[in-house]
């Protein structure tokens, strides 16, 4: 899955068909979100537990030992969203 962040924006990094190329090249879903409008983030969330849930490999035996490190939250200064990030271990 492939999101494009900061739709809200008026000078985007990339456009969107720029994003659907690299998408279908490879085969990944596409969606655009803005954390700051809230547009497209629950339909993003929605299609990752979706895909989760249809991908039987993920709960497997194997892979139970394996886990998600959250770094912790930076400290906001001012306006603005702070936060962390996520591997996949």
């Amino acid at each position: 899955m492939l999101v494009g962040n900061k739709i809200d924006k008026e000078n985007r990094e990339v456009d969107r068909n720029e994003g659907l190329k690299f998408a279908r090249k490879h085969s990944m879903l596409f969606i655009e979100a803005s954390a700051k409008t809230c547009d497209g983030v629950q339909c993003a969330f929605e299609e990752l537990v979706e895909k989760i849930i249809q991908t039987p490999g993920l709960w497997e035996s194997e892979n139970q030992n394996k886990g998600v490190k959250l770094s912790p939250r930076e400290e906001c200064h001012g306006g603005g969203a702070c936060g962390g990030y996520c591997s996949v271990l």
